[in-house]
């Protein structure tokens, strides 16, 4: 036989551990045959080897140490060894394991009777002959296993086998010759014990390093044998306990304390930490962690069961907490619950985890966990004794009994979706759910499904203007109904639609039996509302509730209805000069021979002081649209109306001053009109923002804007400069003006500047600006007691002593000594010239100019 078997790592007090001794469950009955035909595929001929091996077996009546064995005639080896195994709780690998030690019965391929006569070596002491009462197979195996069991001192039994009893230190022999000496062994379990009591001996070092072979004169085999075997044949017997965990378990009594022997190698979770399965409990260690956590009982079981730290529940993060006759474990992701009723334990993980705390886990309404979360549909859902908690896509929701029957019996997830929020109002608990709304009132479950709750939702639900449901969806006519504390919604071929505010006007219209079923959704803000019922519109606001129908009615919803800048109707369709008309509280809808259009309120009244459809204006022939500048316009029959964004400033435009004012640039470079046209004895003239446009009788349309607007106004407008009496113009020279009745402007690089009255006959007479002057550099002004005018070329001085021109040296020397208001005072005369001199009269004074540059007074 090849060793691999570490003996190094043989602890003559740990050889195997109870956990792995006393499990009987290891092997079934196939599997032992087919062990044992691994063993010895082929036996020599005339023998019968093991596999092959039946004995006559007897029904045993049960006793303290094994369970009755129902004797079944003859029976091979490995239902001998399965059944001796399950009625005396002893492993079948360490049976299996002792017949191989004993008499190699195992591997050998031609056996002897004698062999399988004291097949376990059962009452075969070393000192003495063996007792025949235990000859044969049957009774070794049976007798080898009671006897084993015996040494545990299991309850119902003399506390007889003491003198190894485990938990102590015992002096153990390695030979049954006594000069061969002992050494004293920690007994850790009762399982070594047990093989203690069998084969009272040790291995020594000689042994040990023997392996299978043969080690000194005080060597002995058999314990050394059953690990080495165990070990070669099915693993570990003693499951090594190291580091934190096995501090922990030693302060708890190793093996003998309540944590027990360990009954699996230690296992190492990435990142995680550590953990190692013993008899009474698991033990969890974490990566840089400070404390051991034990799982026990049914805590134990379910951790195990959902996959310790590989599940939703994460690594234990706390001990075992006792609460209301039960208990529970935290975890990272979760806590596990043992209920009182039974001892079992369920784990309820995150996120259900979360929404169970929230609810008052066991003290509040949903109690104890009943089972663990479970597949169910598309989602997940744990149940508890008050409820039921669903986990799906979106949100994790727990639910009373109550509200957990009825969504289930009403189809759950696959026809009303998973629940998203339960609430109450005082109509009752709700469930808001993906698909649907169910509410319990009273008793009574209503749902809200379909395309029902499609429109129910957009109408903001259980806590919109709808509120809660009154009653089911039922038929009604062509529709599918459902009515609800603020309205009915109303599901027919032309759509699902909610109406809440329009209900007390779609009644007093008639219902539905008069109007129809709605064919659109409710439109508006606030209480202008409107709602199309077929070929009508129902709308209510400020005036009341008016029906909109025919064409204005077509008008209306193409424009949006409510919602659009009209809101509600505030009165009903009437006639009007051949003409209907409807008002609404953002204007008015005509409907003529020329067009159907809306006017907006500003527009309306411009429109109305203008004479309205029976002014000059008429019927409006488009509708009304947005201008560059913003605001409105709107053309009749009769011209345009304008109005400026602020709704105020407007009034109707028409004629040659429309044309004139559209050519000119309209809103967007005049500006808008401030007031309807004006006729005078010149003509026509009509003020807007930034302009003024005059239309002279017999003379052509002009504008005023720009430079010459500012000017015109800051003079004082008509009343001061006149009428205009036409566009601006250009002189020969080049100089542009504009032409009025009082007065002539100009217009220079340096602004608009005009000339009226007297300084304006003498400035033409002067040739105007073709002349000696030029343009002028400002307009007239008053000063001592006359007017004065600046131009490019000199100045014009109108007085009492008359009008004079200063131009040219001698009047630039006049201005430089004041002028009119300095010394010499107001011109008496132009200048005139002599030989070497030039010179000019004013009332205190005449100044010359010689021909050397110097100026005097005389």
């Amino acid at each position: 036989m090849v060793k691999t078997a570490d003996l190094t790592k043989f602890q003559p007090g740990n050889i195997i551990s109870d956990a792995v001794f006393y499990n009987p469950n290891t092997m079934t009955e196939a599997q032992i045959q087919s062990f044992l035909n691994g063993k010895v595929p082929t036996c020599r001929s005339g023998y019968v080897c093991l596999k092959s091996k039946t004995d006559i077996t007897r029904s045993i009546p049960a006793d303290a140490m094994c369970n009755a064995y129902a004797g079944g005639g003859v029976e091979s080896s490995a239902r001998i060894i399965h059944k001796v195994a399950q009625a005396c709780g002893i492993n079948p690998q360490a049976l299996l394991v002792m017949l191989e030690k004993e008499q190699s019965l195992v591997s050998d391929t031609w056996p002897y009777d004698s062999q399988y006569r004291i097949a376990m070596g059962q009452g075969c002491p070393d000192t003495a002959a063996c007792d025949s009462r235990y000859f044969g197979f049957f009774n070794q195996v049976h007798g080898a296993a009671w006897q084993l069991k015996r040494y545990a001192n299991p309850p119902g039994t003399s506390n007889y086998f003491t003198w190894y009893a485990p938990g102590k230190t015992w002096n153990v022999r390695y030979h049954p010759n006594v000069s061969c000496g002992s050494s004293p062994v920690y007994v850790a379990n009762k399982a070594t014990a047990a093989l203690y009591y069998y084969t009272p001996y040790q291995p020594n070092a000689a042994a040990l390093r023997a392996g299978y072979g043969e080690g000194d004169g005080c060597s002995s085999y058999g314990n050394r044998n059953f690990y080495q075997l165990f070990t070669d044949w099915f693993g570990t017997p003693v499951y090594a306990v190291e580091g934190a965990i096995a501090t922990y378990w030693q302060a708890q009594g190793a093996d003998e304390g309540w944590v027990g022997s360990a009954t699996a190698a230690m296992r190492s979770w990435p990142s995680l930490g550590w953990s190692q399965r013993f008899a009474g409990a698991d033990l969890y260690f974490a990566v840089n962690g400070t404390q051991v956590f034990p799982t026990i009982g049914g805590t134990r079981d379910e951790y195990r069961l959902v996959g310790e730290a590989a599940s939703g529940l994460g690594w234990p993060a706390g001990g075992v907490y006792a609460a209301a006759g039960g208990w529970y474990q935290d975890f990272r992701g979760g806590r596990v619950y043992v209920r009182p009723s039974d001892g079992r334990g369920f784990a309820v993980a995150s996120p259900i985890n979360e929404v169970y705390e929230a609810a008052g886990n066991i003290g509040g309404t949903l109690g104890w966990p009943s089972n663990r979360a479970y597949r169910y549909q598309d989602g997940s859902r744990q149940d508890f004794d008050g409820g039921s908690i669903f986990q799906g896509p979106t949100a994790t929701v727990a639910l009373d009994a109550a509200l957990t029957s009825a969504y289930v019996g009403a189809g759950g997830p696959s026809q009303l979706g998973w629940p998203v929020s339960v609430g109450t109002t005082a109509a009752g608990q709700h469930i808001a759910l993906e698909q649907a709304l169910l509410l319990r009132s009273g008793g009574v479950t209503l749902t809200v499904r379909g395309a029902i709750h499609d429109a129910y939702a957009a109408a903001g639900g259980i806590t919109g203007a709808l509120g809660a449901p009154t009653g089911a969806e039922k038929s009604e006519g062509t529709a599918r109904v459902q009515t609800f504390q603020g309205g009915t919604i109303y599901s027919t071929s032309a759509g699902t639609y909610a109406v809440t505010a329009l209900a007390a006007a779609l009644e007093s219209g008639g219902g539905t039996a008069v109007l129809g079923y709605p064919t659109g959704p409710q439109r508006g803000a606030g209480a202008s509302l409107s709602q199309d019922f077929g070929r009508t519109t129902l709308t209510t606001g400020r005036g009341g509730a008016f029906t909109v129908a025919g064409a204005i009615g077509n008008s209306y919803r193409a424009m949006g209805a409510a919602g659009s800048y009209l809101g509600a109707a505030t009165g009903p369709e009437t006639t009007v000069n051949g003409g209907f008309v409807q008002e609404f509280e953002g204007g008015r809808i005509v409907c003529s021979t020329k067009a159907t259009v809306a006017v907006p309120s500003a527009v309306a009244t411009a429109h109305d002081a203008a004479g309205g459809p029976t002014g000059r204006l008429g019927w409006p022939t488009t509708a009304a649209s947005a201008t560059l500048a913003g605001g409105w316009k709107q053309s009749y029959v009769g011209g345009d109306i304008f109005v400026a964004p602020d709704g105020r400033t407007g009034a109707a435009v028409v004629g040659v001053t429309l044309r004139t004012y559209l050519n000119a640039g309209g809103p967007s470079a005049l500006g808008f009109p401030l007031a309807a046209e004006v006729e005078s004895t010149p003509g026509w003239s009509q003020v807007f923002e930034k302009s003024v446009v005059f239309v002279p009788r017999g003379a052509p349309a002009s504008v005023v804007s720009g430079a010459v607007y500012d000017t015109f106004t800051a003079a004082g407008g008509v009343e001061f400069l006149g009428f205009s009496l036409g566009p601006i113009a250009r002189t020969g020279t080049g100089v542009r003006y504009q032409p009025f009745t009082q007065a002539t402007m100009y217009i220079t690089s340096s602004g608009a500047f005009y000339t009226r009255g007297y300084l304006r006959t003498f400035y033409d007479s002067l040739g105007a600006s073709g002349g000696v002057l030029g343009v002028p550099k400002g307009n007239e002004y008053a000063t001592a007691g006359g007017f004065r005018q600046d131009f490019n070329g000199g100045s014009l001085f109108v007085s009492g002593t008359g009008a004079f021109v200063a131009r040219g040296a001698l009047g630039a020397e006049y201005l430089r000594r004041g002028g009119e208001t300095g010394p010499l005072g107001w011109p008496l005369g132009n200048e005139t010239s002599g030989a070497g001199f030039w010179q000019q009269r004013f009332q205190n004074g005449i100044l010359v100019l010689r021909a050397n540059g110097t100026y005097e007074v005389r």
